[in-house]
């Protein structure tokens, strides 16, 4: 079975993944950094976005991948996809214009955390069922 969406919301992750690289590159190479963070605060802030992202994507992507061959409808993958998504997106957008407010940190922490939590209910409940 051909993973389509799966494929479509990991090459969008993969490209949020990639813009923050470029921010973390383009900090590094403007602050002279070759290594870690050298103590900077604005590439501290940048690799942590980063980092927050590989952290939740893969899980998430790996479940999404196990609910479409296990047959979950399409259309419920995209409700859960792609909110993820675009709360990564916003998550990491904070952190690259280093906004002093929270708000779309706040707001990318739930779209990020409530689809997750509904695809991991509804993971273990269609792999129990498909177990029986």
């Amino acid at each position: 079975m051909a993973l389509a969406i799966t494929s479509f919301y990991a090459g969008l992750c993969a490209l949020i993944l990639i813009w923050l690289s470029f921010k973390i590159i383009g900090r590094r190479r403007g602050a002279k950094i070759s290594l870690s963070d050298g103590g900077d605060p604005a590439l501290q802030r940048l690799t942590r976005a980063h980092a927050n992202a590989t952290e939740w994507m893969p899980v998430f992507l790996i479940m999404l991948a196990a609910s479409e061959s296990m047959g979950a409808p399409g259309f419920v993958l995209h409700i859960v996809a792609l909110p993820f998504v675009i709360g990564r997106f916003l998550h990491g957008y904070h952190f690259v214009t280093a906004r002093e407010d929270f708000k779309l940190r706040v707001v990318g922490m739930h779209m990020t955390i409530w689809p997750m939590t509904a695809l991991a209910i509804g993971s273990i409940a269609h792999g129990f069922i498909s177990m029986l």
